[in-house]
């Protein structure tokens, strides 16, 4: 009897190792491709290539950085919807594939949140609100009192109708009932070029492309889209601080799966993009490159997805606006 229960309780320790080993895949034993929906060079790009890096080297196989260009983000996107639930190919990139594209366009041919499964967000970034220097107003209020004297008067640039400096603007008009002419232009620098030359009145740019304008003192500053202020701006008030109270956005990195691929491999990428993410050396590169790391769970990564999907779909149908 004494051997019998010794017997069972070697078989009950032996299944549960078992168990916890299928629970914790050998993952990975092969390259991961990381497929980026933007050009080389970019915000994204950059720190996705800094996080692929130090991956590689935990992990002891190359974590390759594919540029998948087309259609504002889209086409990458669909390519690793399309690809095999095993883990081999995940997808970084912006918020707005994630939380923007399925209200904007009519149709894009899938719902993110059912065709992808989210592992972590890695990094976000700011926007600023700036002006043309010459432009009278000086701060947040002074914008939005001077919006409501003048209807439409004041022009307001973006990097292309339905991108995140367009959507950003749009929100910030929903929020405090004024109206502007939207300027769209082919990216954020000639419409930063044209700001600075006063044929715009005001931008919001992200907060790594604006600072050197800032700095030289090429623009005017009137706030930062995030709930805090910046470490590397912190003379420049929040935009819910200077008068919009809850105004609170930020362009963010995420990183996905198809749909389908094991909660353990989602997992096990999470922590270990996680534990890379919180590496001094790679938060100092981050800072560098204006970008605060992040390292939110599958879970919170889906809440927010959810809200944030919510709320920018309110924003696209009180400003009508939509692609096919």
């Amino acid at each position: 009897m004494f051997y019998k229960q010794i017997l069972t309780s070697a078989l009950a320790v032996s299944a549960s190792t078992a168990l916890c080993a299928a629970d914790t895949p050998n993952f990975p034993v092969k390259p991961v491709r990381w497929v980026v929906p933007y050009p080389p060079g970019g915000s994204i790009d950059v720190v996705g290539r800094v996080i692929a890096a130090r991956l590689s080297q935990a992990w002891g196989q190359q974590v390759i950085v594919d540029n998948r260009l087309g259609a504002g983000g889209r086409v990458g996107t669909q390519a690793v919807i399309n690809a095999a639930p095993d883990g081999y190919t995940q997808l970084l990139t912006l918020n707005t594939n994630y939380t923007i594209d399925r209200s904007l366009f009519k149709n894009i041919g899938y719902d993110p949140e059912k065709a992808l499964a989210p592992i972590t967000i890695v990094a976000s970034t700011a926007q600023l609100l700036i002006s043309n220097v010459s432009f009278p107003v000086k701060n947040v209020k002074e914008l939005v009192a001077l919006a409501k004297a003048r209807p439409n008067d004041i022009n307001y640039g973006s990097s292309g109708a339905g991108g995140s400096l367009h959507l950003a603007i749009e929100l910030f008009k929903s929020m405090t009932g004024i109206q502007m002419t939207h300027i769209p232009y082919k990216g954020g620098v000639p419409a930063a070029t044209d700001l600075i030359a006063g044929q715009i009145q005001v931008l919001f740019i992200n907060a790594p492309a604006g600072a050197p304008y800032i700095k030289s003192g090429k623009v005017r500053a009137l706030g930062i889209s995030t709930a805090t202020r910046s470490p590397q701006l912190p003379d420049i008030p929040t935009i819910a601080e200077a008068g919009v109270p809850g105004f609170n956005i930020d362009v963010w990195f995420g990183l996905s799966a198809p749909a389908g691929v094991s909660a353990a491999i989602i997992s096990k990428s999470y922590q270990d993009v996680s534990k890379a993410v919180n590496e001094p050396e790679v938060r100092k590169q981050f800072a560098s490159l204006g970008a605060d790391p992040q390292s939110v769970t599958p879970d919170e990564m889906a809440r927010r997805i959810r809200a944030e999907t919510a709320t920018w779909a309110k924003v696209i149908q009180g400003s009508s606006i939509r692609f096919e």
